[in-house]
């Protein structure tokens, strides 16, 4: 898997930004807290409920919240390992560099459709601030997670309009197996 790297002109090759590293040490260090939170409220929910007939109150609507926040936060991790979902269809009957086009183009749709989640995000985000919308029974305000979700949508357009500027170069196809195979 190809890290993703943002260097400048003048900087030797093994030197930059490692956008990669930098996204594990904070958006995957918040996933990995929240989905400790999530053991940790069903834990506490399981034992109060069934041991002392008091379940932890608001547990659903923390569950919710939390799932929601991870979801967002993991995303921005899986567009820059390139770990979403993939159908390969033509991969077998198309050369390296008509899959190189394909995999920028697909890179740039992704990014455009990711733009379009965030601003979308953001905008509901934003009335859901106006309007005060909270949780029923926390008052959690949900303004923040919407705008989480933008934050997390508009870094994955990022990450995936760069993929599609420079799509990786895959040393290791289906292809090559198939020619050398007897």
């Amino acid at each position: 898997m190809e890290r993703l790297r943002h260097r400048f002109p003048d900087q030797p090759p093994d030197e930059g930004l490692d956008i990669g590293l930098l996204l594990d040490r904070s958006l995957g260090v918040g996933a990995a807290l929240i989905l400790f939170s999530l053991v940790l409220i069903t834990c506490v929910d399981v034992v109060g409920r069934y041991l002392f007939n008091a379940p932890l109150s608001g547990a659903f609507e923390l569950t919710e919240i939390l799932l929601a926040a991870l979801v967002f936060l993991a995303l921005p991790l899986t567009t820059e390992r390139r770990e979403h979902v993939e159908v390969d269809l033509l991969n077998l009957a198309l050369g390296r560099k008509t899959q190189r086009l394909l995999s920028a183009f697909a890179g740039l749709f992704s990014a455009a459709l990711l733009a379009t989640f965030a601003w979308r995000l953001f905008t509901h985000a934003a009335k859901a601030a106006h309007d005060g919308a909270v949780t029923n029974a926390l008052e959690i305000p949900l303004a923040p997670f919407g705008y989480l979700a933008g934050v997390s949508c508009m870094i994955s357009a990022f990450i995936a309009f760069l993929r599609g500027l420079q799509p990786p170069i895959e040393h290791d196809t289906d292809q090559d197996h198939l020619e050398g195979a007897p």
